[in-house]
C-alpha cells in the first residue's frame, strides 16, 4: 500500500480521500451526487477523474447494485482507474492506488466531500472577487457592475450547492489591506469633487436633484463631503447658497471645530463659482464612490475567504454583507443614469407660512426700508429658471 503524505495539506488530502472513497465503496457515489460535482475539485487530473466516476455511475455498472460482491467492486475501481490511466494526463495506476490508500474510511465519504466542497467556496469567492478588485482599481466602473452581479450569481450557487448560507452574523466584517493604487484614484476624486461643489455654487437649483442620489458618502475628501452636506441642507430648506450660507452651515454643523476642513478652504470652494454641469461632476463623484466601494467589498470577500476558520454558511453570508455598500452605490448609480436631462427646474417655496427664526434666516427687506442696503441674500431664496 502506498504510504499516505503526512506534510500534505488538508485541502488536498479531502479530494483524494472522497476519490479513494468513491472507488472502495461506489455507493457513496450517489450520496454525493447530487450536491458534489467535478468543478469543486482544485487540480485538473481529479476532477476529470470524478467526471469519469460519474459516468459509469450514470451507465449502471454492476457494483452499484446493493448484492455487489468483492470481485464486482474491484472491477468499478480497475475500470475507472483504466480509464483515467487512459484519458487523464498524468494520471497513473499507482496514483490510483494513492487515491485509495490516502481515504481513512469509506464511510465518511461525505465528509470528505464537504471539505472539498467548503475549498471550493473559498476559491471561487476569492477567485471572483479578486476580478472586481482589479477591476476598481482599473477604474473600470462597467466592468465593476458586471463582476458585482457575476459575485452574487456565484454566492447564489455555491449556497445552493452548500445547502445554507448564514446571514445571522453581527461580528464586524474585516479591513482589507490599503492598495497602492488608492491614493492615486483618490487624488483624482477629490479634484471631481472640487469641480462639482464649486460648480453648484453657480448652479444651486440642481442641489435637490443631484443629492437625491449622491450622499455625502461618496467623497473622498471629509472636508469636501462636510461641504456638500451643507449645501443639500441648505437646498432642502430653500435656502440661498453662497460662499457666506455655506459656510455658517458647516460652521454649524461642527466640520469647523472638528477640523474637518478649514474656513479659506470653504471659501476657495465657494468663493468664484465653476460654470459646468454638476451633474456631469456629480456622477463622476458617483463613479469614483463605486469603485472605492467595490475595492473595499473585494477586498473584505478575499480576506475572508482565504480565512479558513471561517465556516462556508458563514462565509457566504458574510460575502453578502459585504457587497451591500457597493449594491447601494450601484442603485443610486442607476437613479442618476435614469435623472431627466432637464436638471434645471428652479427651487419654489411651499404655501405654508413660516414662523420665528425659520422666517428670519433670510428675510425679504420692506420696500420702504433705507436706513441699509437691501440684503441680498432673499434674492435667492427663490431661483429663475436659467
Amino acid at each position: 500500500m502506498t504510504p499516505v503524505n503526512r506534510d500534505m495539506s488538508p485541502q488536498l488530502e479531502a479530494e483524494q480521500a472522497v476519490l479513494g472513497a468513491c472507488l472502495l465503496d461506489p455507493a457513496q457515489l450517489g450520496l454525493l451526487k447530487e450536491w458534489l460535482g467535478p468543478r469543486h475539485f482544485y487540480r485538473p487530473a481529479h476532477e476529470s477523474f470524478f467526471a469519469i466516476l460519474l459516468a459509469q455511475h450514470t451507465a449502471g455498472h454492476p457494483a452499484l447494485a446493493l448484492d455487489a460482491g468483492n470481485e464486482v467492486k474491484r472491477d468499478w475501481a480497475i475500470t475507472a482507474i483504466t480509464t483515467a490511466t487512459r484519458e487523464v494526463p498524468g494520471f497513473s495506476a499507482s496514483y490510483g492506488h494513492t487515491l485509495i490508500a490516502t481515504c481513512p474510511r469509506p464511510s465518511h465519504a461525505a465528509a470528505y466531500g464537504r471539505m472539498v466542497l467548503e475549498t471550493s467556496v473559498r476559491r471561487s469567492l476569492e477567485e471572483h472577487a479578486h476580478r472586481l478588485l482589479h477591476a476598481a482599481e482599473t477604474e473600470a466602473a462597467e466592468a465593476a457592475v458586471e463582476l458585482t452581479a457575476a459575485l452574487h450569481n456565484v454566492i447564489a450557487r455555491l449556497a445552493d450547492a452548500w445547502g445554507t448560507i448564514d446571514q445571522r452574523s453581527h461580528q464586524p466584517l474585516p479591513t482589507p489591506p490599503t492598495r497602492p493604487a488608492a491614493s492615486r484614484a483618490a487624488e483624482t476624486a477629490r479634484h471631481n469633487e472640487q469641480l462639482l461643489l464649486s460648480s453648484l455654487v453657480s448652479s444651486a437649483e440642481q442641489i435637490p436633484q443631484i443629492a437625491s442620489w449622491l450622499k455625502g458618502e461618496d467623497f473622498v475628501d471629509s472636508g469636501h463631503r462636510a461641504v456638500f452636506n451643507a449645501m443639500a441642507a441648505l437646498a432642502h430648506r430653500r435656502e440661498p447658497v453662497d460662499e457666506l450660507t455655506v459656510l455658517w452651515e458647516v460652521q454649524r454643523r461642527g466640520a469647523l471645530a472638528g477640523g474637518v476642513i478649514t474656513v479659506a478652504q470653504v471659501r476657495d470652494l465657494c468663493s468664484d463659482g465653476f460654470p459646468g454641469d454638476p451633474a456631469y461632476w456629480a456622477e463622476h463623484v458617483l463613479r469614483a464612490a463605486l469603485l472605492r466601494a467595490a475595492a473595499t467589498s473585494a477586498g473584505i470577500v478575499r480576506v475572508m475567504a482565504l480565512d479558513a476558520s471561517i465556516a462556508a454558511g458563514s462565509l457566504l453570508g458574510s460575502a453578502v454583507r459585504a457587497l451591500a455598500p457597493t449594491d447601494h452605490v450601484q442603485e443610486r448609480l442607476r437613479s442618476a443614469a435614469s435623472t431627466p436631462a432637464a436638471r434645471t427646474a428652479p427651487v419654489v417655496l411651499g404655501a405654508a407660512r413660516r414662523k420665528g427664526a425659520a422666517l428670519s434666516r433670510s428675510p425679504v427687506p420692506p420696500a420702504t426700508s433705507t436706513a441699509r442696503p437691501p440684503d441680498r441674500t432673499g434674492e435667492t431664496t427663490a431661483r429663475p429658471r436659467r
